[in-house]
């Protein structure tokens, strides 16, 4: 053993190579015998057993017959009722859609709904525009963007509300089916982040 030692140390290269095996023994040794410590811990979370807002639907718009060739209005009222969860703190975005557009083009020329999203006064306009958005068979969705809550008190309920309308339809010779009635789908999702 000594005799290859004195024979490896006597050519530089396999001096280096030597040296370079014995310091990767040190250092990955080194590795093995070295010990550590870890702690882990984890983020105190319940569970809310809600969304952030409920939507009910709270139809009092009044009826009203469809005759061919006809313009009328279309009454004031409520659409929806929104609850916001009173841990939910923050902004809001709400969409109403005409969802059966595609049924209605059959009977209606035209088709316009004013929407607006209301406290639950009735009266105070809590959308950042302060005005009521057209609803119509050429714009199917209202978008009501960040809602935020200096507009609303978490846990008071607010109110998406016809304010009015005014509809025209077809001759009824050209009306087939049955399905007259606009339907409409409200949406609520967290605004920002």
């Amino acid at each position: 053993m000594e005799q290859v030692i004195k024979g490896a140390s006597k050519n530089k290269l396999r001096r280096y190579f030597l040296t370079a095996l014995m310091l990767t023994l040190a250092v990955t040794g080194g590795l093995f015998a070295y010990a550590y410590t870890t702690a882990s811990t984890s983020l105190s979370v319940s569970s809310g057993d809600a969304d952030i807002a409920t939507i009910t639907d709270n139809m009092t718009v009044p009826a009203y017959k469809l005759l061919g060739c006809h313009r009328a209005a279309i009454g004031d009222g409520r659409l929806f009722d929104i609850l916001p969860d009173d841990d939910y703190t923050g902004d809001l975005e709400v969409m109403v859609y005409l969802d059966n557009i595609d049924e209605l083009s059959g009977y209606y020329g035209m088709l316009l709904m004013r929407v607006g999203l209301y406290e639950s006064d009735n009266v105070t306009n809590v959308s950042l525009s302060g005005l009521d958005k057209p609803l119509t068979m050429n714009n199917g969705v209202v978008k009501f963007m960040s809602i935020n809550t200096s507009n609303f008190t978490p846990g008071q309920m607010f109110h998406i509300n016809c304010t009015g309308g005014v509809y025209r339809t077809f001759p009824w010779a050209y009306m087939t089916g049955s399905d007259y009635a606009p339907s409409l789908t409200a949406e609520i999702i967290q605004a920002g982040s």
